[in-house]
């Protein structure tokens, strides 16, 4: 082998130079693991079962008034902790359904539907992370309120946020288009929803797209094989 390395293939050269390039062009950053978050995230949601537990026992013990809002408080931190489990912890395997259910705990609830189109059989937990995340990012384009439709698109999936004023937050914008992944994470925790979701997407070998000229309103996003 030592005397190959004398022989220069242009045609190679070439190929290496342009595959270098679109690695300088890439948006995502190969030290930022879904593995670490997952297993932090579900540290969290461990840890943070036990108050939940503990307010659900105190129901009995306050006022007639204070009961209702009690528990009411009690079953909304229930199904966050389901949610951010699977949108950001390991997760588990789930149908369609099932991610339906799950996005009744996002923060988001009260004021954007989330219409979940039935898809075949279950998912794998990285499958139902990637659909959460990308149905939490749909919602955040929505700063009115509306209804974020999600379903399976062949391999990938689909999120389409309808509603007044709708638009994608300028992180999803720049990052579908090849932007920087550090430029996004200095944008600081109310936008992290996007890193996250280009993160997972590059990590199950898919790629994240938003469908311009696809008819009137915001454009529909789109995550597809890479």
């Amino acid at each position: 082998m030592g005397g190959d390395k004398a022989f220069v293939n242009p045609a190679g050269a070439h190929t290496a130079a342009m595959n270098a390039e679109r690695r300088a062009m890439t948006p995502f950053d190969p030290r930022l693991d879904p593995r670490l978050a997952g297993l932090l995230a579900a540290r969290l949601c461990h840890d943070l079962g036990s108050p939940v537990a503990t307010l659900a026992a105190m129901q009995g013990e306050v006022g007639a008034g204070a009961a209702p809002i009690l528990k009411e408080t009690t079953v909304e931190l229930t199904e966050r902790l389901k949610l951010y489990h699977n949108a950001f912890g390991l997760g588990d395997d789930a149908d369609w359904a099932e991610v339906a259910a799950l996005l009744r705990g996002a923060p988001m609830a009260h004021r954007v539907r989330f219409e979940v189109a039935a898809g075949d059989g279950p998912m794998p937990a990285a499958r139902v992370r990637l659909a959460l995340v990308a149905a939490l990012q749909a919602a955040e384009a929505l700063p009115r309120g509306g209804l974020v439709r999600l379903s399976a698109l062949g391999d990938g999936l689909a999120a389409q946020p309808e509603g007044r004023d709708a638009a994608w937050p300028p992180p999803v914008v720049a990052l579908a288009a090849g932007g920087s992944m550090d430029e996004a994470l200095s944008l600081g925790a109310r936008r992290v929803l996007a890193p996250w979701l280009f993160s997972l997407a590059a990590a199950e070998g898919m790629r994240v797209e938003l469908a311009m000229g696809m008819g009137g309103g915001v454009a529909p996003l789109l995550i597809v094989p890479a």
